[in-house]
């Protein structure tokens, strides 16, 4: 398939942003599984501020959505069906990865769980239990994550990259008015049991 297979979607269900709270992520040595996004919350777990909380938000998104949008040819070695159930997974996962609120906390982030696998999935439970869920119930943070725009890089029989473009607004009891992030990711998907299922979530 000579170009990347496109999905607009706005969906609001929550997310973990840079700016209060955190994004997690598991580096594994011959795999980085998580990225630079996780590796940076767990980096700055000790100052939960809007800004961890919004961790993913990327200064030149336009920049980077145009360039990749107009130039990149991703490799597809598995068919339109294929790559459209990879962006739905890769869309629906990235919202529930980035999306809470106090009062349905623990529901919102065995949900984000069920879309992950292997190491991240390990990090992403660990982090989210001793970081994520402290701050999210002390100091009231609520995010709400909107997929905007992805494709798929490449795609493979087992394995498949999206690239994501999410905006983001959280709000918190110290600052109530919405913040708005805009953050583009990696999303790096594995198929389980013939599901795809998100295995590395790297900003971009």
């Amino acid at each position: 398939m000579s170009t990347a297979t496109e999905t607009t979607e706005t969906e609001t269900s929550g997310e973990m942003t840079p700016e209060t709270t955190e994004s997690a992520a598991p580096q594994a040595r011959p795999r980085r599984v998580a990225g630079s996004a996780l590796s940076w919350l767990r980096t700055h777990r000790s100052g939960v501020s809007l800004g961890v909380l919004g961790g993913l938000a990327v200064a030149s998104v336009a920049a980077a959505t145009g360039l990749y949008f107009g130039q990149y040819r991703p490799d597809h070695q598995s068919g339109e069906g294929a790559s459209k159930d990879a962006i739905a997974a890769a869309t629906n996962g990235s919202v529930a990865i980035l999306s809470y609120t106090p009062d349905t906390l623990d529901h919102d982030l065995t949900t984000a769980k069920s879309y992950l696998t292997g190491d991240f999935l390990n990090y992403y439970g660990q982090f989210t239990q001793q970081v994520v869920a402290p701050a999210a119930k002390q100091k009231a943070v609520k995010t709400n994550a909107a997929v905007v725009r992805s494709a798929v890089e490449q795609i493979h029989p087992d394995s498949a990259t999206v690239l994501v473009f999410i905006n983001q607004t959280t709000t918190t009891s110290e600052k109530p008015d919405p913040s708005m992030t805009s953050s583009s990711v990696k999303v790096s998907l594995s198929k389980v049991g013939g599901k795809w299922l998100i295995s590395g979530f790297d900003p971009v």
